[in-house]
């Protein structure tokens, strides 16, 4: 294993840094691939274009890649469609008007929050439906696209690392399975894992700090400017750049008089079911055999065939128009696209640098006993943060956590729940992690201003579970 030293951190901090300074996700992430690719390469810069170039391409040879990028395009074909037969207004319309559910700024976010937390079977699925179905309701009532991607980010990643019935879970106790096998720990993985969930930290402060900006109006920071902005009526700061279209899409003359609800839930509905028979039929959460990108990709592609089944099939759309609007709702999403490749390249740069190895190795032993707990947090903040992969993440830090927890004495679950909840600290705050990305197409936000309105909310979130790691770790070694 080759040793790059210090520049295994400056790889992604190049990219971490340029996507704060400049607000340009593409270009942060190309120039820190370049700078990655360059040092895996000798420092020869040429080679580091090459590479970089191959490497792109190369991100196609991964089928797990691959079909996560499609399901991002095929996710905006459904979401067109849904707009042009009217089923958002017709959403829109049923809650405001005839249920008189969603009235208030409140109420749309919380709606948003429950959307996320009732689909936890797979992220991004439960990103689109919360961001498909209250984008229409955040603009009537002036809340901030920044808003609404931090509650739906925030409110999905905590619920899906909590909920052990999905991929998450089963991927979770793989982790701890083979530390099973090898001695690390006693019992099932299941009940490790479930008690572990306690102290998920992260996740419980932030869907408490969720609730808690909702219900209160409580703003600050960047994120209260964004606030005050959308509620002047300026959904974007000036010079945003929003990855999925703007354009102002008209409902089809077909479809104008029969505006229904079905029109929203026929796309949707047959996705979401999809994709728990395909988790259960590829194998539940096995990281090694890209069970999640397979049940998502599934899900997609049933929704496109119940959608063309019922819009053609009720004369909504002709066979060439639904086809139409299907890719042009697919074009919209090339700029997501893009940031998707580059984002899954970055993550195989950090692998190829030994990002992990080396944070770990520089922490070996350096610390009090009783701060194990939050250190092993804090590592996993760093790593989640460079890598942009929840996942990734805690698949690396959860045996870690468990290791050291057994050399010192400290309860593996406290470990294991620090392992994750820094790998969602990660998640919510990296400007390349897959959920922040979706998040921000689903509410068709400039992706940076996302990540930056939301960092300082985390932070706050995270310095409490730190306390609260650091707190649990000195009392179980006195």
């Amino acid at each position: 294993m080759v040793d790059y030293g210090i520049w295994t951190i400056i790889t992604p901090l190049v990219t971490i840094g340029l996507a704060i300074v400049t607000r340009q996700v593409i270009l942060s992430l190309l120039a820190g691939i370049f700078v990655g690719f360059t040092v895996l390469n000798g420092f020869n810069p040429l080679l580091g274009v090459e590479s970089t170039l191959d490497g792109i391409v190369g991100i196609f040879a991964s089928a797990s890649s691959t079909r996560t990028i499609l399901f991002c395009f095929m996710v905006g074909g459904l979401i067109r469609l849904i707009q042009v037969t009217g089923g958002t207004k017709a959403l829109v319309r049923y809650l405001t008007e005839k249920a008189n559910i969603i009235n208030n700024k409140k109420a749309v976010q919380l709606l948003a929050m429950f959307i996320t937390s009732v689909i936890f079977i797979e992220s991004s699925i439960s990103i689109m439906a919360a961001g498909t179905s209250t984008s229409e309701l955040a603009k009537r009532y002036g809340v901030s696209r920044e808003k609404m991607a931090y509650v739906i980010q925030a409110s999905c990643v905590s619920v899906c690392s909590s909920i052990m019935i999905n991929g998450w879970g089963a991927a979770m106790m793989g982790v701890i399975g083979v530390q099973v096998s090898k001695g690390f720990l006693d019992g099932e993985p299941f009940a490790i894992l479930a008690g572990s969930m306690v102290y998920n930290f992260m996740a419980w402060l932030s869907l408490a700090s969720v609730l808690f900006y909702i219900l209160s109006g409580f703003k600050w920071g960047s994120m209260g400017e964004s606030e005050v902005r959308a509620a002047s009526g300026k959904e974007l700061r000036d010079g945003a750049f929003p990855i999925t279209s703007e354009d102002d899409v008209s409902i089809v003359e077909s479809a104008q008089d029969k505006e229904s609800l079905l029109n929203f839930l026929v796309p949707l509905i047959p996705t979401i079911l999809m994709v728990p028979i395909g988790l259960y039929i590829t194998g539940g959460g096995d990281i090694s055999n890209g069970s999640g990108s397979t049940s998502v990709f599934w899900g997609v592609m049933l929704g496109t065939l119940c959608s063309f089944i019922y819009f053609v099939g009720k004369k909504l759309l002709t066979i060439d128009s639904f086809f139409t609007h299907l890719f042009d709702g697919y074009a919209s999403m090339i700029p997501l696209g893009a940031i998707m490749t580059l984002a899954f390249l970055m993550g195989n740069i950090s692998g190829d640098l030994n990002t992990g190895a080396y944070i770990t190795q520089a922490i070996d032993g350096v610390i009090p006993s009783g701060f194990s707990a939050a250190f092993v947090f804090l590592i996993a903040v760093v790593m989640g943060i460079s890598t942009g992969t929840s996942w990734g993440t805690f698949s690396i830090m959860i045996p870690i956590g468990i290791q050291i927890g057994a050399a010192v004495g400290i309860e593996p679950q406290l470990m294991i729940g620090a392992a994750i909840s820094g790998a969602i600290f990660g998640d919510m705050t990296s400007p390349i992690s897959d959920t922040g990305i979706v998040s921000s197409m689903a509410t068709k936000n400039d992706h940076i201003d996302h990540i930056r309105t939301q960092f300082p909310y985390a932070i706050v979130t995270g310095i409490m579970a730190t306390v609260l790691f650091t707190i649990c770790g000195f009392s179980m070694l006195g």
